[in-house]
């Protein structure tokens, strides 16, 4: 079902500064940066050692991941499981009991499409399903 891990998203205030932090830090290198306007989010995506790092901000209060912010403060906010069906995916995943936050598909970043499994079902962890194009 799975191919591979997709990449780790770590939800931050600040999207200019954790670029610049990771950058300096680390070494990372800037790969992608966007608006999901789907999910009122800018996005940034970082390579690392042959990873990628999304890091999340909000677009807007009244974002998800502003109430994330406000809940649990910065940090791992999901992982990225890569398949070639995500919408088979999220089926199959639903059918084996898992508890779903969206039963179908949607834009993400990339032109990706991305479906998200509530933590509850899996440790803790919010997982999102990615289909790339």
């Amino acid at each position: 079902m799975f191919e591979q891990l997709d990449h780790i998203a770590l939800a931050v205030p600040d999207l200019d500064k954790a670029i610049d932090n990771w950058k300096e830090l680390t070494g990372a290198m800037l790969s992608h940066r966007e608006f999901v306007e789907s999910q009122n989010t800018h996005v940034a995506f970082l390579s690392l050692a042959g990873f990628r790092i999304e890091l999340i901000a909000p677009g807007g209060p009244e974002s998800t991941v502003a109430k994330y912010l406000e809940k649990r403060g910065p940090g791992l906010h999901h992982i990225a499981l890569k398949c070639a069906d995500g919408q088979s995916a999220l089926n199959e995943l639903a059918e084996k009991g898992a508890r779903l936050i969206n039963e179908t598909l949607r834009p993400g970043a990339e032109q990706t499409m991305v479906g998200f499994v509530h933590p509850a079902s899996l440790g803790g962890v919010l997982v999102e399903i990615v289909e790339h194009p």
